[in-house]
């Protein structure tokens, strides 16, 4: 059982990302395509475009040309200014989404991806299944169709996601941390008890590093130190439950902070509100 319990253990985590951090998609595109279309910068949503064949010319400033010939995905997770073109006299047959993060480019999820992602469809057989379902709902006019592709779309990211956490393309962020053999146990640490009175010191315990190693190695794999990356962490908890309706004061408590004044000081220092404010926020907002 050992064993086997090793082997499921990066899917928990995937599984516990997605869980706190979440997004959602929304289809916008599903057909031919045979112009151009420029993309202003967005910071509430990324783009991810489905190409189910080119060509296309997919242009970001300070990057070459992308040409995509073949079934591919080109996916925009920081909702970088783009142009997306097709050949004079070609056409292309594509399904486009915008993919938005909760919390926005504050969104872990979102901030360990790269400026653009670009992967070959026929090299990720595991998507197979869930692209046959999505372009044959999208050629449909059923009841239900929009919340279907958009689930879909949802179930797709996250293989994605899957896919680059167990082939170690992530040089940074959480998701390279995670898979990281040393650091891997201290963020299982902080995620499971985001509660306890974490020190460096204890946290380099989890690591069996040194202080100064895992601080150095912490910020070199994930991209922030490791005090800012629990406060983040416990921030981003603290929002789940204060959505949940749960008090302010318990809320505190939950996410590690010694009283509820501290609380209101780190959540105000990152979210740039307070716990109050920033939930009325979110009501009007929705």
């Amino acid at each position: 059982m050992g064993r086997q319990s090793s082997i499921m253990e990066p899917m928990d985590k995937i599984s516990s990302l997605v869980g706190r951090y979440s997004f959602r998609a929304r289809v916008f595109f599903n057909g031919v395509f045979c112009d151009a279309n420029t993309f202003a910068e967005n910071k509430s949503a990324g783009q991810l475009h489905l190409v189910r064949s080119g060509p296309v010319i997919f242009r970001q400033a300070g990057a070459p040309a992308l040409r995509v010939d073949e079934s591919a995905m080109v996916f925009y997770p920081h909702g970088t200014a783009h142009t997306l073109e097709i050949p004079d006299g070609a056409s292309a047959s594509l399904l486009c989404a915008h993919i938005s993060f909760e919390d926005g480019g504050a969104n872990p999820l979102a901030r360990a991806l790269p400026v653009c992602l670009h992967l070959s469809l026929a090299a990720m057989p595991t998507l197979a299944h869930t692209l046959e379902l999505l372009f044959s709902e999208a050629a449909g006019n059923a009841q239900g169709r929009e919340v279907i592709l958009d689930r879909l779309c949802d179930v797709l990211m996250i293989q994605v996601l899957r896919h680059e956490f167990e082939t170690g393309t992530l040089s940074l962020g959480l998701l390279a941390g995670l898979a990281d053999r040393q650091l891997a146990p201290a963020l299982g640490a902080i995620h499971a008890r985001p509660h306890e009175p974490w020190q460096l010191a204890s946290l380099a315990r989890e690591a069996c590093m040194s202080r100064a190693r895992f601080t150095e190695h912490f910020r070199n794999v994930v991209g922030v130190p490791p005090g800012e990356y629990l406060t983040r962490w416990r921030i981003g908890m603290a929002q789940d439950l204060l959505r949940q309706g749960m008090p302010v004061k318990v809320v505190s408590s939950q996410a590690g902070y010694t009283s509820a004044p501290a609380f209101t000081r780190a959540f105000t220092a990152m979210v740039g509100a307070s716990p109050r404010q920033w939930l009325k926020d979110v009501a009007q907002a929705a």
